[in-house]
This record gives structure tokens, C-alpha cells and sequence, in this order.
């Protein structure tokens, strides 16, 4: 559980450090790039909703153990139409934004994060 403070400032902080970045700045993993193709999910798109910061209404900081080195991912939730949003799984590196992971969900997938939040 969260609380909603909580995520409200991370969400402050990461629109900051998105708007940084240009879409030269951002890379995808090759994981990534297979699961967007398999999604129907197109990389430009991504990049437009990561610079724009439009409706970004979720974030959550994720520790990660990856080849004996922790990584701290980014979990970023945008609205994208009434009816799907874009779950962006993010690493910040030096001047390089990595996308490591994009997931498109239905409104139903919106409602179980809200319920993360405390208020």
C-alpha cells in the first residue's frame, strides 16, 4: 500500500526528470522492443507519452536485483483514451532513459492500481 502523498510527489518528481529527456535520450531494451511488437505497441508512440507527461496518474518506485547489481525501475501509469492506459517501466541512467517494459491495459487493470493507494 501507498500512500497517496507519496505517489503524488513521485509523480511530481519523475514529469521533472521526464521533460529532460528528448526522444534522441531514450532507448528500449531489446526485451522491450520484442514485447511492443507482440503488443501492437509502436516505439514513437511511447516516446510522445513520455515526453508529453500527459496524464501520467501513476508511479511507483520498483528495487530490482538484475545480474547480482540492483536497478531502480520506474513504474509509470499514463491514460491514454477512456479506455486504456500505458503502464512505462522505466530505468534513469546517466543521459539515457531506458525502457525496459510497455504494457497496454484496460480500465479494469486502472482500478486494481488505484486501490494501491492509501489514502
Amino acid at each position: 500500500m501507498f500512500k497517496k502523498e507519496d505517489v503524488e510527489n513521485l509523480i511530481k518528481e519523475l514529469i521533472l526528470r521526464n521533460s529532460g529527456f528528448s526522444e534522441d535520450n531514450i532507448i528500449f531494451t531489446d526485451y522491450c522492443k520484442i514485447k511492443m511488437e507482440e503488443r501492437g505497441i509502436i516505439e514513437e508512440n511511447i516516446v510522445e507519452t513520455i515526453i508529453s507527461n500527459d496524464n501520467l496518474y501513476y508511479a511507483e518506485r520498483q528495487e530490482v536485483i538484475l545480474k547480482g547489481e540492483k536497478e531502480t525501475r520506474y513504474k509509470q501509469i499514463f491514460k491514454i483514451s477512456s479506455r486504456y492506459s500505458l503502464i512505462i517501466i522505466v530505468v534513469y541512467e546517466e543521459k539515457v532513459l531506458k525502457v525496459v517494459n510497455v504494457i497496454k491495459t484496460s480500465k479494469s487493470a486502472e482500478k486494481l492500481w488505484r486501490k494501491k493507494i492509501s489514502k
